[in-house]
Formats: structure tokens, sequence, C-alpha cells
């Protein structure tokens, strides 16, 4: 009689390790912005149509702009020179229309804050010119290294070109001016800005992205700087800003 077979020993199944599902990824930080409706009330995040942008760090509001041929298009143009209005006309001196909403008004940067005041947009009668810290304080520089050099979500409607700032001021911080930059007084206290303009759509260096896009209105408009009144209407976009609280 033969000796009963015994089984060889089955190995004990290896331990299966499960790893854990990796974490989701942290929410995005809370933007500074917050969408507007044309009342001047605040939207989801998520809106598809705002009016104004608040920016909450600051608490001032900007309107923001269309691309529908009415008051507040993003692709009009204005002159802009010496806090006059009403010197300008509706086309370039190359016969480009630079705006066509303004009826019989003509397309400088003054008139157009006219009219955005009568607009009473979000609520607001007190639109003005930013001054250059102002729009300084939109300029967002992104990893990619691109224009456009301004939160894209909540600006999505910037062009490319100079931004029109307030050109006579007070502060010389306003104006972009670095501490001991010497400048002229005028008879009523304020100084000229030579740098008149914001460019979003330029590129920047991450170690000085606001110098880089200051523009000097005089270089960006239609005619060489050093000519006389109505030729040095120097051209530019707009955004306008309110601090009416």
């Amino acid at each position: 009689m033969s000796a009963p077979v015994v089984p060889a020993a089955v190995p004990a199944p290896a331990s299966v390790v499960v790893e854990p599902p990796p974490p989701p990824p942290p929410p995005p930080p809370p933007s500074r912005y917050l969408k507007l409706d044309a009342g001047g009330n605040e939207l989801p995040a998520n809106a598809t149509d705002w009016s104004c942008v608040k920016d909450k760090d600051t608490g001032l509001i900007w309107e923001a702009k269309t691309d529908d041929g009415g008051l507040r298009d993003r692709d009009w143009r204005y002159r802009h020179a010496h806090n006059y209005g009403g010197y300008a006309a509706s086309v370039d001196y190359n016969g480009k229309t630079l705006c066509a909403n303004l009826g019989s008004a003509s397309c400088d940067a003054y008139s157009y804050v006219n009219a955005l005041k009568g607009s009473g947009l979000c609520g607001r009668n007190d639109w003005r010119l930013p001054v250059m810290g102002e729009l300084f304080g939109l300029i967002k520089y992104h990893d990619d290294g691109k224009p456009f050099n301004i939160d894209r979500t909540y600006f999505a409607d910037t062009v490319k070109g100079p931004y029109c700032t307030e050109n006579t001021i007070t502060n010389p911080a306003d104006c972009g001016y670095e501490p001991g930059t010497p400048f002229y007084y005028n008879a009523d206290g304020r100084i000229e800005c030579n740098y008149q303009g914001v460019d979003f759509g330029v590129t920047v260096r991450a170690e000085n992205p606001r110098g880089d896009s200051m523009v000097a209105l005089r270089h960006s408009g239609e005619v060489q700087d050093g000519k006389s009144v109505p030729n040095t209407n120097w051209i530019c976009y707009t955004r306008l800003v309110s601090d009416q609280r």
C-alpha cells in the first residue's frame, strides 16, 4: 500500500496594498473681484454677463466693457489731452472711426466721462478717469508671461492698446513717478503726467510689470510729439472708475 500523497502547501496570497486616492486639489483662492449688474447688485462668480467689477481690496468699482457698438463698447477710442472736452472729432486723421457712441459730442475722454455719468451705470454718477496708480492696481503678471496682464476672467473685455489715465494730478505717485523725479507744478498746484496710459497687452517682465505697462500717449497717437493742440490729440481706450461708497 503506497503512502498517502501529501498535497504541497499553497502559499498564502500576497496582501494587496491599496493606495489611498490622491487628495482633491485645493479650492482656488477667493477672487478679489465681484461682478455687479447694471443696478450695482452683486452677481455670482459664474455669471456670464455683468456691467461693473468691484475690487474688494480697494473698494473701487470699474466699468465693464461691451462688444455691441453701444456706449461702453470696448473698441471705441478717444483723444485725450489736458483735461479739455469737446475738442476732438469722431474720426482720426486717417479717417478711421474713433467712436460712434456720443451723438453730436466729439470722441474725447472727458465727453465719454460725462456720458457715463449720465447713464447711471451700476447706480453711480461719479465715473471718472482713473489715475495711473489705480490702473496699475489692475495689472496682474501671469505665469505664462503673456498678455493680457490683467485678471482674464473679470476683465476679459480688455483690448490691446493704451488706456487713458487722468493726466493732471496732485500726487506724483499717482502718475507713476519714482521718488525724487523732478517735475513741474502748474499754477493750480497740479502736475502733468508724461505717461498718461497703461497698456495691458504688452509683454512685461515679472520683476517690473507696472513699469513695463506704462505708455506715453504722445508716442501712441496719430502725430509726432511737439505739435500744438488739436494736433496732440493723443488716443487711448477707456475704463472708467467710481469710488462712490
